[in-house]
C-alpha cells in the first residue's frame, strides 16, 4: 500500500470572540513555525472567512471548508455503529469531509479545540486539544451547561477522544479529569501548558509613541486593576467589582478597573450592577484589542486580577509574567502545580479575599517586586521545558507506526 498523503491539516473553528481559545490558535502556529525541524508540512482548515489569523508571515496553505446540515448528517452515521457504514458503503453515500481531505492530501488532523468535525472523521486520524471539562465540573454556571452545549460538548468528548491518537491538554489535573471522565489512556495526554498570546510574547520593549497613542485612544485611567477576559459570569467580574467597592470605601485605596474582553448577554446585567453600585466612573469597559496593543494594557496596569471560577489555568498570568504585572489568582484545584508561587492566590467566591490581595500588594512594595520576579522566572521554567516539541512527536509517532503497512517508494 502506497502513503500518498503527507499533509497534517490544523483545523480552526475558534472565533477571535472566544477569547483564550482564538489566542491559543494562534500560538500553536506561532510554535509551528518556530519549532518544525522535521519540515513536516502542515496546511489550515478554517471553516469561516471571517476568522483573521494572520498567516502572512506563516508560508501556511489555507483553505475553507464547511458542510451543510444534510452533509453534516451523512457524515455523523458513522457514529451508529458498523452496520449504518456499510449501508452507506453500499448505497454510495460519500463523506464530504474525509473527500475534502483526501483531496488536499491530508493524513493527520489536529484540531486546535473541540470540533464537531472530529465526529465526521472515518478514515482519517487525529488529535485534539482539550482546554478544560468545565461541562462536568461547574454545573452552576448557565453559559456552560446550558442544555445544547452540554450535549455537544459531552457528544464531542464520549465519542471522539477515545478515537483520538492524542489529547493534548494544559495541566496535570485536567490530564487526570479527561482520563477519568472520557476513558482515555494518561499516555495518550500530553500536558503543554498556555503562553502569552503572540503579541505579548512577540513584545520588544516599549515605544512611548505607542503608548501614549494607546493610552490617549482607548482613554485609560491611572493605577488601574486589569481584568482581560470574556465576560461570562463564571469569569466572576461581580465579585471583582465588589472587591473594588470595599477597596475605595473600606480601604480609602483610589484605584480604577479596566475590563477587556468580549461581551455576552451578561454584559448588560453587569453594567447595571456597576451602576447600582456607584461605580460607573471607575471602571472602563474596552472590547478585544488587536495584539499589538495588549502588551500595553498590561504594562500600564497597577496588577492584573483573574477571579475566574473556572480553570485551573488561563492565558492572562503568562502575559503578567511577561509583561512585569504582578497577577492575583483563584485558588483553584491543581492551580500551585502549574502557576507556583508566582501569582497572590485568593478565593473567587471572597470579595474580602480579592481585595485584601489587592491591598496587600498596593501597599507591600517588596510583595509586588517578588511576584514580578517569580512570574518572570515561572514563565523561563515553562518555557526552558519546550513542552510544544510533544506536538511533533505525537505526528512522528503516527507516521512511524503507519509506515509498517504503508510504504513511500
Amino acid at each position: 500500500m502506497k502513503l500518498t498523503r503527507k499533509k497534517v491539516a490544523i483545523f480552526v473553528d475558534s472565533r477571535k470572540e472566544s477569547g483564550g481559545a482564538y489566542q491559543e490558535v494562534l500560538n500553536f502556529l506561532r510554535n509551528i513555525k518556530k519549532y518544525n525541524q522535521d519540515n513536516i508540512e502542515f496546511l489550515i482548515i478554517c471553516t469561516s472567512r471571517k476568522l483573521n489569523l494572520k498567516l502572512e508571515d506563516q508560508n501556511l496553505e489555507l483553505h475553507y471548508f464547511s458542510m451543510n446540515v444534510l452533509e453534516r448528517w451523512i457524515c455523523y452515521l458513522r457514529n451508529f455503529g458498523p452496520f449504518v457504514r456499510r449501508i452507506k458503503k453500499y448505497f454510495f453515500i460519500k463523506n464530504k469531509f474525509e473527500n475534502f481531505l483526501k483531496r488536499i492530501n491530508v493524513d493527520l488532523v489536529f484540531f486546535a479545540g473541540p470540533s464537531q468535525y472530529s465526529l465526521y472523521l472515518e478514515d482519517t486520524k487525529f488529535f485534539i486539544t482539550i482546554p478544560d471539562v468545565d461541562h462536568r465540573e461547574n454545573i452552576e454556571f448557565p453559559e456552560i451547561v446550558d442544555t445544547a452545549e452540554f450535549h455537544r460538548k459531552d457528544e464531542i468528548f464520549q465519542k471522539a477522544l477515545p478515537k483520538a491518537i492524542a489529547v493534548i491538554t494544559n495541566a496535570q489535573i485536567l490530564k487526570e479529569r479527561i482520563s477519568f471522565f472520557y476513558g482515555v489512556l494518561e499516555k495518550r495526554i500530553f500536558i503543554i501548558n498556555f503562553q502569552p498570546s503572540s503579541g505579548v510574547d512577540n513584545f520588544k520593549g516599549i515605544n512611548l509613541a505607542k503608548q501614549k497613542k494607546t493610552r490617549e485612544s482607548l482613554k485609560l485611567p491611572k493605577n488601574y486593576i486589569f481584568y482581560p477576559a470574556v465576560r461570562h459570569p463564571h469569569k466572576n467580574h461581580r465579585n471583582l467589582v465588589d472587591a473594588l467597592k470595599i477597596l475605595r470605601s473600606k480601604f480609602k485605596i483610589d484605584l480604577q478597573m479596566v475590563f477587556c474582553g468580549g461581551d455576552t448577554a451578561y454584559t448588560g446585567s453587569l453594567k447595571e450592577y456597576i451602576n447600582n453600585q456607584d461605580l460607573n466612573d471607575h471602571i472602563l469597559f474596552l472590547d478585544f484589542v488587536e495584539n499589538d496593543i495588549l502588551p500595553y494594557l498590561y504594562l500600564d496596569a497597577f496588577i492584573m486580577v483573574m477571579p475566574s471560577l473556572i480553570g485551573p489555568t488561563n492565558i492572562p498570568p503568562w502575559e503578567a509574567f511577561k509583561t512585569g504585572t504582578p497577577a492575583i489568582y483563584s485558588e483553584l484545584e491543581g492551580i500551585k502545580d502549574v502557576l507556583g508561587d508566582a501569582v497572590y492566590y485568593i478565593d473567587p467566591l471572597d470579595p474580602n479575599s480579592i481585595a485584601k490581595g489587592i491591598k496587600e500588594i498596593y501597599e507591600n512594595k517588596e510583595l509586588r517586586n517578588k511576584l514580578i520576579i517569580s512570574g518572570k522566572k515561572r514563565l523561563n521554567e515553562i518555557k526552558a521545558r519546550n513542552e510544544f516539541k510533544q506536538f511533533f512527536e505525537i505526528i512522528k509517532r503516527f507516521r512511524k507506526i503507519r509506515s509498517i503497512w504503508e510504504f513511500n517508494n
